[in-house]
């Protein structure tokens, strides 16, 4: 799903929506939080994600990892992103992340971000749920960067 808000989406009841959004230069979303997970990868261009723990660079071809619940803020400096929004119960079997994080996105999961995008909402094939497994497994591997400056910016 490409350009929609995750608040139009958030009831499919599935562990997770990968939704595809592209925004202008400069552009800042206020603060605001989900109650899925989110790891919100850059394709393009960088981010500035702030939360009330302190502030992270996130480069292009890196993704940020923002727990269930965390009021965060993001400006946008030429990007087109891919997101994953994943469900409380199911981000707490791939991670034991507590705290955003900038991570590192291998080859792999790069292209598994970007396909996930193109699958329907209520994705079920045998095929697309192997994608999204995959996808899992392959973020729950990814190390994490030191990218970030610990300080209350909200």
């Amino acid at each position: 799903m490409r350009n929609t808000s995750i608040d139009d989406v958030d009831w499919i009841e599935r562990d997770v929506v990968a939704m595809g959004n592209d925004y202008a230069q400069g552009f800042v979303l206020a603060p605001h939080q989900h109650r899925r997970a989110q790891l919100l990868y850059g394709a393009t261009g960088q981010m500035h994600v702030s939360t009330q723990d302190g502030e992270w660079v996130v480069p292009p071809q890196h993704a940020v990892w923002i727990p269930p619940e965390t009021l965060h803020a993001v400006k946008f400096v030429g990007v087109t992103t891919r997101s994953l929004y994943i469900t409380p119960a199911c981000a707490a079997r791939i991670s034991d992340r507590i705290r955003c994080e900038v991570i590192s996105v291998s080859p792999l999961l790069r292209q598994l971000l970007l396909d996930a995008v193109d699958l329907p909402l209520l994705y079920g094939s045998e095929r697309e749920c192997a994608l999204i497994n995959l996808l899992l497994l392959e973020l729950g591997a990814m190390p994490a960067r030191e990218l970030n400056i610990p300080m209350s910016v909200l």
